[in-house]
């Protein structure tokens, strides 16, 4: 078996799931509920009681959290008693432990159970029931499960002690079974059943009267009873264990004794049966049973011996069995209906979990217990941490969702919705013991949170994939050229233009379509406006070089086989020349043309067939003119005409010339880049026609030379003159080049920046988010660049061009720039904007910490700490931004003030005086504080010298009567007003001295009782102050209290202005004070507060009755708020500035002792046989010189019945001070001096206050500057 010790490291390993998940098999006991004593060094999260010093803990995990697995009802079995009564082995044996003990016993004399445990054992009714094969009982609803609570033992401590930590026992159990061994000792039974009274008492002090829910403050005092009121608590069982059975006592004779009433012969039955009635009236039913002495011999020597280590129902005799099976019989049957704390809402195991820590932590402030208050509460707490949980784990979700980057519309909604179904699932599981209704409540609240959020992750998702797709597009746009390498070859493209046309068309349908598939698969929203227009203009900058290469391509082509042709026909026409004979000429004239008309043939019919390009005409002229010049050459050549060849060198040469002039007139095109000057220039191609055919021709070296020679002197003259028109087209296209992208790179940035603008700070909308505002930033700068991509390609520019590449290149990085600054500005100023708001977000929600802890409204630290997670999720819940940001935020205020508000907490819990409320305890609560300490002592006193009708304990229970305040005494002008309170000793209170025997005569002494029965007043009271306590220093920034909006119209250039103003303020800083039992910090003594301080006080004390007295003074600062800025240019500008105030609140506490002066009021110094005093001890210790006669009534000689404070009595009586026998009175009796020694006490007049000076010390301002169009948040809701 597992006991607590085990189960104490459930909190770092076993969960209350894996205990749940053992099952019944594995049984064992867990602490539940503890009294504890808080020592913050050792446990910081330790409860704090309010007016104790044991404080009721609950053990969340894993015990709490095992409870509120249990959705079902949940009936409680609460056991209570003596230690050392068999309480656990009671409940063992309830339980059906055979092989291992619910509840861990001890054979010994040492107290095992501690705090109130809970087993992980659940049972049925009918399982309960039906334990010992008896009848099975049914519930009456049909998931009502059972449990056991064993608890600590009774009188150990003390009642406050037992009633504090049985109290949630007492409210949530079913059954409350009193266990106790002996017999029938009624004063001690009676009496530890008053502890439930007592705390019947006060759950009707704090308005329970009834079970729907209604509170009244008709609680009582004492233990006197209303029986009117509707139970609080469930059944009682009060069982007689190890009872010696006999034929007189028997379970009603036992009850009868116990419950009915007696005859109130003296106080003490007087009590016993106002315990009987309360008893009656807080509990449903009170029932009686016996359990024998009837444990087997052999089972008593085994656990002796150590043998044996827990007892089992079999160790019992059948005797037992007997009155054992009627006590569980009755068990059931008050087990059938669930338990409700509030009508018609049965306890389950979750309700009883969330429950009980509420119920803890308002014993634990000795707040009013209102049952339907708390458990609502506990509710409500409950189902705001499943709401909080949802919303957690919905931003979990999200941000999981958010990481693929690639993510389409669709799938992100069935995802989230998926996921939320979940949550949603899951959050109805954490609550099903709660009611349908509220269950589909929560479902419902929780299901509409998601809306937003779904829309914020389908326009987050939306535009990410805007900027992937124009990402894509850049992408695509560039790779257009591996593309075109992949359909034209790079060497050389022998290809019509309509093959390269249509190629074209097709790379462009597949491109688009291709792209417009992707976008449509992520959502039709993401594709960018024109994008077909984008990738047809791209396409369109590369067909013209295609078509350019292409035309190349076909001409060296159709070069190389003119070259061939006329090779072939050359050596034809040499061949011929070498076989016609001299003379033959018009054989030769005749071959000759054939053999040219063949080569022309075969040269239009090659071209017909294979040459594709459009120029095919101008290449068969071409040829036709080569082919006829080759013939004549070689003609000339066979009849040895130089002249004839040289006549065609003429014309080759003229041909040759024309040709370059035509390359440099075509070179030069308005509106596009000129080719590099040496591309054009370069006739290397064009002189190698004319040596070839000079070559080919034979014609000799030295005219070869002269015509080579010939032509490079006209290149020469030609590229000298070409130079200045060269020159003119560069500059013209630079010029060209340059304004365009002068002016175009303004306008992109101008439109990039109106963009941004439109980009909304609205910190409202839970779209506004860093990533949202990033993304949109980016998405703006791309459009942007897409544009000047777009502008580029209607320049003309050559690839890598001499002049486009470095103006382009230029103007790309100033584009660059300007909106990367303009981008990263707009995001800064989301963070500026981030940054204000979460400032003033900040000073609202601390506030609240400071105020109650200033307030002494916390506890303990761990209360403090409690606050501070509160509001700090509150802060998360609300601020804007980044986490960390905000959270870095929180933790500089929190490294900042926590420390002071810790040292604020623990000093004002340090102090106290029992018996005062908290720090909520007024002026007369004081005094009637300090009466309440003294009233015995001075009631013994006026005994002990012989007052009428007067004993120690005749006033113990009167309440004082506030007689109002005394007569101030003109010949006093100092004195202040003083509260009288006086103690009535009215007739049943009276002191009896002598013997009546007839009825008539003691109705007779009642009436001369009550006219001259010693009364005691209390007045002229006395503050003294002894230490005063000074804390650290708390400053608070408080929220904003304006926002100051300025606009500026546009302007064309950036401007300088200056806002806010400096200025000296004066401020009033408050002294408020409060009685009260706590104390504040220590940091050190403030010098020349003291005196005003300690009149200041004790006028508040005489004065009146309120817990408050404020006093002021004044202190000036300089506030200044001016701030320097510069306005962006071409827009309309908002300067906004928000003014914090800085509130410093310094804390204090003082020890006070409140003393009054005594005197006897209403009755008379006893006759006891008259005579002297020294003569005749049984007279009044008056002193004959003031014994007038043998009774001296008060009213006839006030003033010698009036003392001197009540700490310096026993002055007087040690100077046998007038009018009193002091010195032969202590002599006799030894109670007088103990009476005098604790009026002198000085702990009985002690109390303490505390109070802050508080006031506004400074000013800071936060200034912060946006666009007119742009919607911005800079202050939280109100």
């Amino acid at each position: 078996m597992w006991h607590y010790n085990e189960v104490r490291g459930y909190k770092s390993g076993i969960t209350a799931e894996s205990i749940a998940a053992l099952g019944d098999q594995a049984s064992h006991s867990m602490r539940w509920l503890d009294m504890t004593l808080p020592n913050a060094s050792t446990d910081p999260d330790s409860p704090k009681a309010a007016n104790q010093a044991y404080a009721l803990k609950v053990i969340e995990d894993p015990t709490n959290s095992f409870v509120r697995l249990i959705k079902d009802p949940l009936n409680l079995i609460s056991v209570m008693g003596p230690a050392r009564s068999g309480k656990s082995t009671l409940m063992n044996v309830l339980a059906g432990c055979t092989v291992t003990e619910l509840f861990a016993t001890y054979p010994g004399m040492e107290t095992f159970t501690k705090g109130i445990q809970i087993p992980t054992r659940v049972l049925t009714l009918p399982q309960f029931s039906s334990l010992e094969g008896e009848t099975t009982v049914v519930p009456s609803n049909a998931n009502v499960k059972v449990t056991f609570v064993d608890t600590e033992g009774q009188g150990a401590i003390g009642d406050n002690y037992d009633m504090d930590l049985f109290s949630p026992a007492l409210v949530t159990s079913r059954v409350i079974i009193y266990n106790r061994t002996g017999g029938l000792l009624t004063e001690e039974i009676l009496s530890q059943l008053g502890m439930m009274t007592q705390a019947a008492q006060r759950l009707r002090a704090g308005g329970n009267n009834d079970r729907s829910g209604s509170t009244s403050n008709n609680g009582t005092s004492g233990t006197s009873g209303n029986a009117a009121a509707d139970p609080l608590f469930g059944h009682l069982f009060i069982v007689f264990n190890q009872f010696r059975t006999n034929k007189i006592d028997t379970v009603t004779s036992l009850k009868n004794a116990l419950m009915n009433q007696e005859p109130e012969t003296d106080s003490n039955s007087k009590n016993r049966n106002n315990i009987r009635k309360l008893l009656t009236s807080v509990f449903e039913s009170i029932q009686v049973f016996i359990l024998p002495d009837s444990l087997k011999s052999e089972a008593r020597d085994a656990l002796s011996d150590g043998v044996k280590d827990f007892i089992l129902l079999t160790d019992f005799t059948p005797k037992y069995l007997e009155y054992f099976k009627l006590l569980r019989d009755g068990l059931s049957q008050a087990l059938v209906s669930p338990r409700e704390l509030t009508k018609g809402v049965p306890l389950t195991g979750g309700t009883i979990a969330d429950f009980m820590p509420s119920f803890a932590d308002a014993i634990n402030r000795s707040q009013p217990l209102n049952l339907p208050s708390i458990f609502e509460q506990s509710q409500n707490n409950a189902l705001n941490k499943v709401q909080i949980d949802f919303a957690n784990s919905l931003s979990v979700v999200s941000d999981t969702i958010l990481r693929d980057p690639t993510l389409s519309t669709q799938l992100l909604s069935i995802k989230f919705d998926g996921s939320v179904n979940l949550l949603l699932s899951q959050l109805a599981s954490a609550i099903s013991y709660m009611p349908v209704d509220v269950v589909r409540a929560a479902q419902n609240t929780a299901s509409n949170s998601t809306a937003a959020v779904k829309a914020d992750l389908i326009a987050t998702n939306l535009n990410r994939i805007k900027t992937l797709m124009s990402t894509t597009l850049t992408n695509l746009v560039g790779s257009i050229g591996d593309e075109l390498s992949k359909i034209f070859p790079t060497s050389s493209i022998l290809q019509s233009p309509t093959d390269i046309n249509n190629a074209f068309t097709t790379l462009f349908n597949t491109l688009s379509s291709t792209f417009k598939t992707k976008g449509d698969m992520y959502d039709p929203q993401a594709l960018p406006d024109k994008y077909e227009a984008t990738i047809q203009s791209a396409l369109d900058l590369h067909k013209s070089g295609i078509q350019s290469k292409a035309a190349s391509s076909w001409g060296v082509w159709a070069t190389d086989l003119s070259q061939a042709s006329i090779k072939t026909l050359t050596e034809t026409l040499t061949t011929l020349g070498r076989n016609t004979q001299v003379g033959n000429y018009n054989q030769y004239n005749t071959s000759a043309s054939s053999a040219c008309n063949t080569a022309k043939s075969d040269f239009r019919q090659k071209l017909d067939n294979e040459y594709l390009w459009s120029d095919k005409q101008d290449k068969k002229d071409l040829f036709a003119t080569a082919a006829d010049n080759t013939m004549a050459t070689q003609k000339a050549i066979w009849l040895s005409n130089e002249a004839e060849i040289k006549a065609s060198l003429n014309v080759i040469f003229d041909s040759l010339k024309q040709t370059f002039v035509m390359k440099l007139q075509n070179s030069i095109v308005p509106l596009y880049e000129p080719e590099p000057f040496e591309t054009i220039t370069n006739h290397t191609l064009i002189k190698d026609a004319l040596i070839l055919f000079c070559t080919e021709n034979k014609v000799s070296t030295a005219l070869a030379s002269k015509f080579g020679m010939d032509f490079d002197v006209f290149v020469s003259e030609k590229k000298s003159n070409f130079v200045n028109t060269y020159n003119t087209a560069c500059d013209t296209y630079k010029a060209y080049i340059t304004g365009e992208l002068a002016g175009q790179v303004p306008l992109i940035i101008q439109s990039c920046r109106d963009q941004l603008d439109l980009i909304d700070l609205n910190l409202d909308l839970p779209t506004t988010t860093r990533i949202q505002i990033i993304l949109s930033s980016n998405a703006a700068v791309t459009i942007a660049k897409n544009k000047f991509t777009l502008a580029k390609g209607n320049l003309h520019a050559l690839p890598n061009g001499a002049i486009s590449s470095t103006k382009i290149q230029t103007y790309q990085s100033q584009l660059d720039i300007g909106l990367e600054l303009d981008r990263k500005a707009k995001v800064d100023k989301y963070d500026e904007v981030v940054s204000v708001y979460n400032k003033a977000l900040l000073s609202e929600i601390i506030i609240p910490i400071i105020d109650q802890t200033l307030a002494n409204n916390f506890v303990s630290t761990s209360a403090l700490d409690t606050k501070i997670t509160t509001q700090l999720m509150l802060f998360m819940s609300k601020k804007k931004g980044e986490e960390e940001l905000a959270l870095a935020k929180w933790n500089e205020w929190k490294t900042r003030t926590y420390p002071a508000l810790v040292e604020v907490v623990q000093r004002n819990n340090s102090y106290k005086v029992d018996g005062l409320d908290g720090n909520l305890a007024a002026t007369k609560a004081i005094q009637e504080h300090v009466i309440d300490n003294i009233k015995i002592n001075c009631s013994g006193l006026a005994s002990e010298l012989g007052m009428s009708y007067i004993g120690a304990w005749t006033l113990s229970d009167v309440k004082p009567q506030d007689m109002g305040m005394s007569v101030t005494d003109p010949t006093k002008p100092n004195q202040q007003n003083s509260r009288i309170f006086r103690l009535n000793n009215t007739p049943r209170n009276g002191y009896y001295d002598v013997s009546i025997a007839f009825q008539a005569e003691k109705a007779l002494l009642n009436i001369v009782k009550g006219n001259h029965s010693t009364n005691i007043e209390f007045f002229d009271w006395v503050v003294e102050v002894s230490d005063i306590i000074w804390g650290k220093p708390i400053i608070t920034d408080l929220k904003p209290l304006k926002l100051d909006t300025t606009e500026y119209p546009a302007q064309n250039t950036p401007i300088t202005v200056t806002v806010g103003a400096s200025s000296a303020v004066t401020s009033t800083i408050t002294d408020s004070q409060s009685w009260g039992v706590n104390a504040g910090v220590e940091v050190g003594y403030k010098w020349g507060v003291k005196d005003s301080w300690e009149a200041n006080l004790k006028a508040t004390f005489n004065g009146n009755f309120s817990s408050m007295k404020s006093r002021s003074e004044s202190t000036t600062y300089t506030s200044t708020t001016s701030a320097q800025l510069t306005l962006p240019a071409n827009r309309v500008n908002c300067v906004n500035q928000m003014v914090f105030d800085q509130r410093t609140s310094l804390p204090y506490t003082a020890k006070v002792k409140v003393v009054p002066r005594l005197r006897f009021q209403n009755g008379y110094t006893i006759w006891g046989g008259g005579g002297s005093y020294a003569s005749n001890p049984n007279t009044a210790a008056r002193k004959p010189a003031f014994k007038q006669s043998d009774k001296v009534y008060c009213s006839d000689h006030q003033s010698t019945f009036e003392f001197r404070r009540t700490d310096e009595i026993r002055d007087d009586a040690l100077a046998n001070a007038d009018p009193w026998e002091w010195k032969l009175a202590m002599e006799r009796s030894s109670y007088l001096v103990n009476y005098l020694d604790n009026l002198t006490t000085a702990s009985q007049y002690e109390v303490y206050v505390k109070g802050k000076w508080e006031g506004i010390t400074g000013k800071y301002a936060v200034t912060t500057v946006t666009p007119k169009n742009t919607m911005t948040t800079l202050l939280p809701p109100s």
